[in-house]
């Protein structure tokens, strides 16, 4: 059995969605706005989660490749193959620490906590 990877965007829509589908109508009238705004925060959280991600994961790809032009699974095919440049090695190990960071930012925080890496 192989364990599926949760979405985070997925997850936060699931919630949003059920938030105000199911628990805001269940709401007593003043409980109401504070519901809303926790729905709006999620949205807007799933947003800027999803900007850092792509951010750095695009930052570092045009810094390899001709702009538009990388993507992750051919970055992963010029490593293996050990093509890309030899004077950037550092800056290709630090960018892929910077994607990696903004992941576990996403998928699993506690991770970078127990680590002493801030977010």
């Amino acid at each position: 059995m192989t364990a599926r990877r949760i979405d985070a965007d997925a997850l936060l829509d699931l919630a949003t969605e059920m938030l105000r589908a199911e628990v805001l109508p269940a709401l007593a009238p003043e409980q109401r706005y504070a519901g809303a705004m926790i729905a709006n925060a999620l949205e807007i959280a799933r947003r800027a989660l999803a900007e850092e991600v792509e951010a750095a994961e695009w930052s570092l790809l045009d810094s390899l490749y001709e702009e538009g032009e990388g993507s992750t699974a051919q970055l992963a095919r010029d490593i293996r193959a050990d093509t890309l440049p030899k004077g950037k090695a550092a800056d290709i190990a630090e960018a892929l620490r910077t994607l990696l960071i903004a992941e576990l930012r996403v998928r699993n925080p506690r991770f970078l906590a127990s680590r002493g890496i801030g977010g």
